[in-house]
């Protein structure tokens, strides 16, 4: 009888531990991407009208299979990748990541891969945010693909992107 009760916390503890995830966030379903294709909805140019003047944007081109990103506001991060890899979360939201073609201006050289969340496209607009580690306080780039492909899932998605703060952006014309 002593070993049955014994028995229970140690199981109560793994099945706690094993709720907890991983580093990144959850494991689960939702941490698996499933590649798919770039929505033809995204295709365009996107600016951030809340700021006034359209002083940054996003333009993603299908046919060079690029992802741009242009801050004219003064901040000098912008960056310019070939899409990699796509997995569409619902009709609506995925991940982009790209490979740098041309980094950011702070790029230390060592980490080639970002990733881009986007979601809530419509007609006309769209949420599209850069990937950044919320825990602490970095740019997650990666060294290879597969690793990004890992690291930028749904269920991780919180962990690098702060919705309430991410602007709708709209299509350029």
């Amino acid at each position: 009888m002593k070993c049955i009760t014994g028995f229970f916390p140690l199981a109560l503890v793994l099945a706690l531990l094993a709720s907890c995830g991983d580093l990144y966030g959850k494991i689960g379903g939702d941490d698996i991407n499933i590649p798919g294709t770039l929505p033809q909805s995204l295709v365009g140019q996107w600016v951030f009208p809340a700021t006034g003047t359209p002083a940054e944007r996003y333009i993603i081109d299908s046919e060079a299979g690029t992802l741009q990103y242009i801050d004219y506001s003064g901040n000098g991060f912008g960056f310019k990748g070939y899409i990699r890899f796509v997995s569409n979360f619902s009709s609506t939201s995925g991940i982009i990541i790209i490979e740098y073609s041309e980094p950011p201006l702070d790029w230390g050289g060592i980490n080639h891969f970002f990733g881009i969340y986007y979601r809530n496209i419509t007609g006309n607009t769209v949420q599209l945010a850069n990937t950044f580690d919320l825990t602490n306080r970095i740019t997650p780039d990666t060294a290879t693909l597969d690793e990004a492909t890992r690291r930028f899932t749904r269920g991780r998605m919180g962990r690098y992107v702060d919705w309430g703060v991410v602007q709708p952006q709209w299509r350029v014309q």
